[in-house]
């Protein structure tokens, strides 16, 4: 009789050949899974409190120091224009602080400003903007400003298309808020694996260096050890790692359904030695923290 092995496929939310219910299922399916993975990430979190306070630091001070913020620069002088002094006092650094990516933060160590981020598109257009005010209309208003500001005040170099780029515009001083905006930009840029060198787009760059990671992942995982597992149907896995300013992969912690399969993602992932370039701010080389969430499906084959 022969052995029952399962085969691992790669299940994608957008195929056309799933019906919108097929869809709908397989999103909440993953939603559940997600939400498994979120409560293992408390217990078995990638950075300890204290590690997180200090990346946290530094990231801050690095960025500080590149974007040089100031109550007088042009980005500041064209929200003082725009914003509404009144609209500052909507800003509620309270309930930033206390979300789910500040909580580790003590309070005599969290920076209390707020930046925005945003991508070049193939026209040279500003997209895909990110802010949190802690006011959902202000977010909109604060965006629908800068649009409104030319991009070539920002003297964006050719890399800008790379990277996620970031401005500071609004900052906490003696219990007053302040638009305090970015004098420069900061990019940060992705790590280019082994495949991707040609992308000329943040956005697809992400897609590249996580799909490369994972179809690495999908060709090198033992099917012998999935199968004493028991685990049938569709999965998620989180790998979390990190690449040094020289290339390297270090600190791999994935999180997945069960230790085992969590070991062997992890030796996957430290074996992949395919980047080429590593991740940058402004140029600079610098530790890049990657994470993903992937789905694979598990079946049986006779």
């Amino acid at each position: 009789m022969k052995s029952i092995l399962p085969f691992i496929i790669l299940v994608l939310l957008s195929a056309k050949s799933f019906s919108q219910s097929q869809k709908d299922s397989l999103r909440d399916v993953v939603k559940e899974r997600i939400k498994n993975i979120n409560e293992k990430q408390i217990d078995n979190p990638y950075y300890s409190r204290q590690e997180l306070e200090e990346e946290y630091l530094r990231e801050n001070s690095v960025f500080q120091s590149l974007a040089q913020p100031s109550t007088e620069s042009d980005l500041a002088n064209h929200y003082k224009i725009y914003l509404e002094q009144k609209l500052l006092k909507k800003i509620n650094f309270s309930k930033l602080k206390t979300s789910s990516y500040y909580k580790g933060i003590s309070n005599k160590k969290y920076n209390y400003t707020i930046r925005l981020t945003f991508e070049i598109n193939k026209k040279n257009k500003a997209f895909n903007f990110r802010i949190n005010t802690g006011d959902r209309e202000l977010n909109k208003k604060v965006i629908e400003i800068f649009k409104n500001y030319p991009l070539e005040k920002l003297n964006l170099n050719d890399n800008a298309k790379l990277g996620k780029i970031s401005v500071q515009l609004f900052t906490k001083e003696d219990k007053n808020t302040l638009i305090k905006a970015s004098t420069f930009v900061v990019i940060d840029e992705l790590p280019v694996l082994k495949g991707c060198e040609s992308i000329a787009y943040n956005s697809e760059l992400n897609r590249c260096l996580y799909d490369q990671i994972f179809e690495y992942i999908l060709k090198n995982i033992s099917l012998e050890n999935i199968a004493k597992q028991n685990k049938r149907g569709e999965i998620v896995i989180n790998p979390r790692f990190s690449i040094d300013s020289n290339g390297k992969i270090f600190r791999v912690n994935s999180i997945a359904p069960n230790k085992i399969i969590k070991d062997e993602i992890d030796q996957i992932i430290t074996s992949f030695n395919q980047v080429i370039i590593p991740g940058k701010k402004n140029d600079i080389p610098k530790n890049t923290y990657c994470e993903t969430f992937r789905t694979i499906t598990i079946e049986n084959l006779k």
